[in-house]
């Protein structure tokens, strides 16, 4: 069916409005928005899926450090408050393997995969807190500014490189940079230690940015710039 404009003798000649091709170029619009958000909806799939597989990565290089870090100090720090520190270290890991190991069951299906970044996010914030906390329950009194440092921005810069997502990633670096600095400030009120400690953990978030954007994909399937 067409419709015919009403015309004067003023106005233009008229013109035809034919109804099935505006349905046709609708339902085309529609379906053109539908595929954009199905291709969103896959892309964000995708993503979560590989930060689903990078978890026991980035696990691995927070339960490798932590060795290290007990290897380091052993000898040197009192056994109560290492050992405590230890204790919240391997219950953090612990909790990060349960939410994995649930995730893994259906590792596409995207309700379940925003629920495991969720839960990783939460889980990833106790780390960096407990994480940061070690500056002065797990390191060594006498520990040097360099060691101090790279203790928190270097695994800071590991866990980032494991999950390569760095909203995610900053959810283990900022309390682990803030709690590590208010902790060098308390035990020995030195400014100028808890100032390099928040660069250090600067430098590990422009890495964070600089590992994702180089490395991974975004929500829409096209390389971030």
């Amino acid at each position: 069916m067409a419709v015919t404009a009403p015309s004067t003798p003023d106005t233009a000649p008229q013109i035809k409005v034919d109804d099935k091709a505006v349905t046709a170029g609708l339902g085309a619009q529609a379906y053109l928005a539908r595929l954009e958000v199905l291709h969103d909806e896959a892309a964000e799939t995708a993503h979560l899926s590989n930060l689903l597989s990078r978890t026991p990565m980035a696990a691995g290089a927070i339960g490798l450090a932590g060795l290290l870090t007990i290897a380091l100090s052993l000898r040197s720090m009192p056994s109560p408050p290492l050992a405590l520190w230890a204790a919240w270290m391997v219950i953090a890991v612990g909790i990060t393997a349960r939410i994995y190991g649930r995730a893994i069951a259906s590792p596409f299906d995207r309700d379940n995969l925003k629920g495991f970044a969720r839960d990783l996010s939460a889980i990833l914030m106790f780390t960096g807190t407990i994480w940061g906390s070690g500056v002065t329950s797990a390191l060594p009194p006498d520990a040097s500014i360099a060691v101090s440092i790279f203790y928190v921005a270097g695994t800071s810069a590991a866990v980032a490189a494991a999950l390569r997502a760095r909203d995610v990633s900053f959810c283990f670096l900022v309390p682990a940079m803030v709690v590590g600095a208010l902790c060098a400030l308390i035990r020995s009120l030195d400014g100028i230690l808890a100032a390099d400690i928040l660069g250090g953990g600067v430098v590990a978030a422009a890495a964070a940015v600089l590992i994702e954007r180089y490395t991974s994909f975004g929500f829409t399937g096209r390389r971030q710039h």
